[in-house]
């Protein structure tokens, strides 16, 4: 159990189902700016809390940009379950390193056990909530859409650590012409063959949350919506995710707490 009263750690205390934050973390925070410390936000679901419920511990870093853990903390926020956000600063990760799988994080804590991986994570999240597709040909075809974001976050990797601007400038320009461009036209088709509004089947899955996270909250952020114009059907997807009630408190959430993300 994380100690509230440590002056290193702020705990949030957010019911994803009722209309306000829970007043006993929040309002103490309100107004503060996230820094470059360690902190965690405890998220908690009321009606949903039993004491033989797993206690999930989600870590990454904390950085400017949401990064790989997002798309589970979107499947845990439209779910309704009670997480511990646990974010750390990069001078912490020597110490933290040894102790994660494979020297890497994401990574989830289940009731003590850990799980690495970031797709590996979501898809377990998305799987126990209902969140994976009805059968198996739709968990395949949902696990084939996230295993793409994943590349396209791999894609991105290069010009993201490119430090002499002027080349990551035209980095980013190829990125953005050839990859995401090629990308979106592919993806547009699958949507218009889908029909539903969603990637698979007639419900939404980690699949949506894998592209509006992708999509919305890493390419939106950084280059503006201009390369959705020619795609209505994606847009529509990253608009239907946004709006949903759980997803839309996270995002509001976390968009004031977190301003250097937008």
């Amino acid at each position: 159990m994380i100690n509230k009263q440590s002056a290193s750690n702020l705990i949030i205390l957010l019911s994803p189902r009722s209309k306000t934050p829970w007043r006993s973390g929040f309002n103490r925070l309100k107004g503060q700016k996230a820094g470059r410390s360690r902190h965690t936000i405890r998220i908690l679901q009321t009606d949903l809390h039993c004491s033989n419920m797993p206690v999930y511990k989600l870590r990454y870093f904390n950085n400017p940009r949401r990064g790989r853990a997002e798309l589970a903390r979107l499947i845990l926020h439209q779910a309704g379950v009670e997480f511990e956000d646990i974010r750390f600063p990069h001078s912490e990760w020597p110490a933290i390193k040894p102790s994660t799988p494979f020297g890497q994080v994401p990574v989830l804590e289940v009731d003590g056990q850990v799980l690495a991986q970031s797709n590996t994570i979501a898809r377990y999240l998305a799987r126990k909530y209902g969140l994976a597709g009805k059968n198996d040909w739709e968990q395949a075809l949902a696990d084939m859409y996230a295993d793409n974001i994943n590349d396209l976050l791999n894609a991105a990797v290069p010009p993201f650590m490119e430090k002499d601007p002027v080349k990551q400038k035209e980095m980013y320009e190829k990125f953005m012409a050839e990859t995401i461009a090629n990308h979106v036209v592919l993806i547009e088709k699958q949507l218009k063959k889908s029909n539903t509004g969603y990637l698979v089947g007639n419900d939404l899955t980690w699949a949506d949350l894998a592209y509006y996270a992708y999509f919305s909250d890493f390419l939106e952020v950084k280059f503006g919506s201009a390369f959705l114009k020619d795609a209505p059907l994606l847009k529509a997807l990253i608009d239907r995710v946004k709006a949903l009630p759980n997803i839309k408190k996270w995002t509001e959430f976390r968009n004031s707490k977190y301003p250097e993300e937008n």
